[in-house]
């Protein structure tokens, strides 16, 4: 087995999605969320928590059997010896990719360390904080909720921003051809353009049957197609004044908002 490419992005701006349509290619799958790449060398991923404790449980393997694969300073013999030893892949895979989200934050420099095509997930500001806000409020108005949670989330996405998606975008970097970045909302409303420039990025052809998603990896996908709803739910959840502030308070992230 073979990694082939990588995916990441903003938490919950499509990469489960899209991981799915890529398992859909015959000999192609992926595992659970790693992190590995987030350290200098294999041999120190144990400090990079929770990466590497969530590892145990979402991989099944031991503490014992994940020591012994960090144990080597190369990337690609820490994924070699991570797809053997894993027990649910099966045998007709010969393709395999990284999901992990958190990658986007070091954009070019987790694409360095392993030298493979990346695709990059984002979306529009006001949908993240309405995704965030169903799933944190706990019973708070948003305006509650809001005031405690904008300033961490700025300063994430931020960072994310200018040290990843503007270099990318000014295609300054030396490896900038390697990463491909992308809208959920070009997913959803432009779903063939967009799925067929990633295919091709990380050297596989599309087929819209690939769209008829089945046997998905992550149960909390909602469901099993691409929705142009997906994106824009805020509208009609969030009032005009609530997505006002969310628009002056993100301003600094403008090529990420969809018009």
């Amino acid at each position: 087995m073979e990694l082939k490419f990588v995916i990441c992005g903003i938490e919950h701006s499509g990469t489960t999605l899209v991981s799915d349509v890529f398992r859909q290619v015959a000999a192609v799958d992926s595992g659970f969320e790693c992190g590995v790449l987030l350290g200098d060398s294999p041999k120190v991923f144990s400090s990079v928590q929770p990466f590497y404790r969530n590892m145990l449980d979402g991989w099944q393997i031991s503490a014992d059997t994940l020591e012994g694969i960090c144990d080597t300073d190369s990337f690609s013999a820490f994924y070699q010896r991570l797809y053997r030893k894993a027990g649910f892949f099966d045998p007709s895979v010969e393709y395999l990719f990284d999901k992990t989200p958190r990658y986007f934050q070091h954009l070019f420099e987790c694409q360095e360390k392993i030298g493979l095509p990346f695709i990059a997930t984002y979306k529009d500001p006001r949908s993240m904080v309405f995704s965030d806000f169903k799933r944190g409020a706990n019973g708070r108005t948003f305006e509650e909720w809001y005031e405690q949670y904008k300033p961490g989330k700025l300063r994430y996405l931020s960072s994310i921003y200018d040290h990843s998606y503007s270099k990318w975008r000014a295609g300054t970097h030396a490896k900038t051809s390697e990463i491909l970045c992308v809208a959920l909302e070009d997913i959803c409303l432009n779903t063939r353009e967009s799925l067929e420039k990633m295919f091709a990025h990380v050297g596989f052809g599309f087929d819209v049957r690939y769209l008829l998603m089945k046997n998905l990896r992550y149960s909390h996908n909602r469901a099993p197609q691409v929705s142009s709803r997906i994106p824009f739910e805020y509208l009609e959840s969030l009032s005009k004044s609530q997505i006002a502030s969310i628009e002056q308070d993100f301003s600094n992230l403008q090529d990420w908002f969809y018009e």
